[in-house]
């Protein structure tokens, strides 16, 4: 059980994987913005809407895989801090209650500065340690 949390530790950490999480994000709201505009045809919004069912799995699955196994947060720790990502992860079809992906964007915009944290944290190390070897 360790070695899985410290994988999925690791994993979550990564900037490619937020990378990728951040891209289905941004891939989820422009199936939104279709399925919401006025040029929809029918026979794409179902496509879509499978499309997206798809990626609230991927989100799902991620969201309970952090809860379960990181070990840099308790539980507690990570659901206080991802509720919404668990709301946005919901695979619903309900026009309605679709309407909660809406928090698809927050989840973009913390992936973007998980990634810039990480990008900018690893630039500072690589730094810091060309300047202490001279």
């Amino acid at each position: 059980m360790q070695k899985i949390g410290r994988v999925i530790t690791t994993l979550q950490g990564n900037a490619w994987y937020a990378f990728f999480l951040l891209c289905l994000a941004l891939t989820s709201l422009v199936l939104f913005g279709y399925e919401t505009s006025s040029y929809a045809r029918p026979d794409i919004v179902v496509i879509s809407i499978r499309l997206d069912l798809i990626i609230a799995c991927l989100f799902m699955t991620d969201f309970l895989l952090g809860l379960f196994f990181n070990q840099k947060y308790t539980k507690y720790e990570y659901w206080r801090n991802n509720w919404p990502d668990f709301i946005a992860s919901i695979p619903l079809t309900a026009d309605v209650v679709r309407m909660l992906r809406i928090f698809r964007v927050w989840r973009a915009i913390r992936v973007i500065e998980a990634a810039a944290h990480f990008y900018l944290s690893r630039r500072r190390y690589r730094s810091i340690k060309e300047h202490s070897s001279e």
